[in-house]
């Protein structure tokens, strides 16, 4: 059975996620009438509610992350009404603070995958 662990800081869907043992990241997602740029976060071993992270570079959701032990990667996604993007920023998952810029996919796509070990994303 679940438990209630906690909410995010805004409503939303469609986001983006990635963790390493301490914290858990959420960002972007979309709120009506369109895309966000909040990263949440959660201590792990705690419940509670969601604190702000920061903001992503580009307001998306639909995308992939990844992580390591120390960085969170969100790429790619989808800016409603715009269209797809091919931004890729990245945060220091032990301090808050804005995403940045990591550089950009070679084609903008949403809704697709991330993956990750302990020695970084693949």
């Amino acid at each position: 059975n679940s438990t209630d662990f906690g909410d995010l800081s805004r409503a939303r869907y469609n986001l983006f996620s990635c963790s390493n043992p301490i914290r858990g990241l959420f960002a972007g997602g979309y709120v009506a009438p369109g895309s966000s740029n909040i990263i949440d976060y959660i201590t792990i071993s705690t419940i509670g509610n969601a604190t702000d992270f920061g903001d992503l570079t580009v307001a998306r959701e639909g995308g992939s992350a990844c992580s390591s032990p120390t960085r969170g990667v969100f790429a790619d996604g989808v800016v409603t009404p715009t269209g797809n993007v091919n931004v890729i920023d990245y945060v220091t998952i032990s301090t808050q603070g804005n995403a940045v810029d990591f550089g950009d996919r070679t084609e903008a796509r949403n809704k697709i995958f991330g993956c990750s070990n302990a020695h970084g994303g693949l």
